[in-house]
């Protein structure tokens, strides 16, 4: 009785090694898991505008509709243009909606558009409000162009709701290559020429 308690227990013994053993051997040769990356849009860079707006100027946040307004950076396969995915890892560090929101306003401060920019405050209208649409967000062609496309609307409204500039921006940028962070510098070109083309109209109004 002895001896097959004794062989009972070797045996639970060398079941339990082999368990770790193979446990230890699966942990190794599983590949890492790949971390988030978390992209923010570089510093605007816009010229000075040539003819500031007589007040006040307030952003609203953005709108955009499903894919666009989630922060995965999106992206469409070659010959496949009308169909998007979203990048695995890759993410915006705000949604584009807000996100594009605080780059507007940045840019225009920088541009001294108006004599204050902030966000929109219905409770406190500005002389003037700017409000846009996201219609494109996204990397062409993945695997064969390293592009960017920008399209937006953007809408420029007096205190009294009087529609001062109304047009639709449409800007594709390549980038240097394929990585995010190199698309994420050609986001911020595309967006550079947008906002410049923007102040350019409005001055001309």
């Amino acid at each position: 009785m002895k001896s097959y308690k004794n062989h009972l227990s070797r045996l639970k013994a060398g079941m339990l090694i082999s368990g770790v053993t193979i446990l230890l051997v699966a942990c190794a040769a599983a590949p890492p898991v790949p971390e988030d990356n978390f992209y923010q849009l570089p510093a605007p860079n816009v010229q000075a505008s040539a003819k500031p707006l007589a007040g006040s100027l307030s952003v609203k946040r953005f709108v955009s509709d499903g894919l666009r307004s989630e922060r995965a950076l999106l992206f469409s396969k070659a010959g496949q243009a009308l169909q998007l995915k979203q990048y695995h890892y890759h993410h915006w560090s705000d949604t584009p909606p807000r996100m594009l929101q605080e780059y507007t306003i940045s840019a225009l401060r920088k541009a001294g558009v108006a004599s204050t920019v902030s966000n929109y405050d219905p409770t406190n209208r500005a002389e003037y409000s700017l409000s846009g649409k996201i219609r494109h967000f996204e990397q062409i062609e993945r695997g064969s162009k390293n592009q960017v496309v920008v399209e937006l609307e953007l809408k420029l409204n007096n205190k009294k709701g009087k529609l001062v500039l109304l047009k639709d921006y449409r800007i594709s940028q390549t980038a240097k290559n394929d990585s995010p962070h190199a698309l994420v510098d050609a986001y911020g070109v595309a967006l550079n020429i947008i906002i410049s083309q923007f102040i350019g109209d409005w001055a001309k109004q």
